[in-house]
């Protein structure tokens, strides 16, 4: 877990200017927030985010998108309920789906993105629950006691996308941008790990004495 403050700091230090002489504190703040609007479209296990959606009967469009989407997640992302019947929507592409569209009303089980609007169809005949699962949009980090999922979960893969960027772009060292770039790539394997970890499902395997020993 880190501060704005804490990790413009460490960035600050291995960019051998702890003062903000060459680059401000604003300048570094910028930069950080720019890698988590880079990574915010990343899925891991902390940044995905639901809500519950009532739908409107004979209107196909999604009402009451969440504020702080990005986009739906891939799988299980669009899921309707349906009294105890839980349907996962199918994703169409916008020409598949009016395709489709013969303005028939039911149970819905396709949906596409258009214009920045979520569509139905069928339209749904009645009020059904939505869960709407989505990566999360961040507000950017201002204060220095500011923090979000990402400096409490990913502080360094944050850090170390901003010494990258600054390195080639300010500094414009390529060597050390190199070297930054593999250590962030490593990290971030080592979080898409965890994530992985975290939603995938598992077994039990059980082992006999004699073989835990053998």
């Amino acid at each position: 877990m880190a501060t704005l403050l804490q990790i413009r700091e460490r960035v600050s230090r291995k960019l051998q200017d702890p003062d903000n002489t060459s680059r401000s504190a604003a300048v570094v703040d910028e930069e950080i927030n720019r890698s988590v609007r880079y990574y915010e479209n990343y899925r891991f296990w902390f940044n995905e985010d639901l809500d519950t959606i009532t739908l409107v009967a004979g209107q196909s469009l999604v009402p009451d998108i969440p504020a702080a989407l990005i986009s739906e997640l891939q799988v299980n992302g669009l899921m309707l309920i349906d009294a105890q019947v839980k349907i996962d929507l199918v994703k169409l592409s916008p020409p598949d789906f009016f395709a489709n569209d013969q303005e028939q009303t039911g149970r819905p089980y396709y949906y596409t993105y258009r214009d920045d609007q979520y569509l139905l169809l069928p339209i749904p005949q009645q009020a059904y629950s939505l869960i709407f699962r989505y990566l999360k949009k961040y507000a950017d980090l201002a204060g220095d006691t500011d923090t979000n999922d990402f400096t409490d979960n990913a502080e360094d893969l944050i850090m170390l996308h901003t010494l990258k960027n600054m390195y080639a772009e300010d500094k414009q060292d390529p060597e050390l941008a190199v070297y930054y770039q593999g250590l962030e790539t490593s990290e971030l394997k080592s979080l898409k790990e965890r994530t992985d970890n975290r939603n995938n499902s598992g077994y039990l395997q059980s082992h006999s004495i004699l073989e835990t020993y053998e």
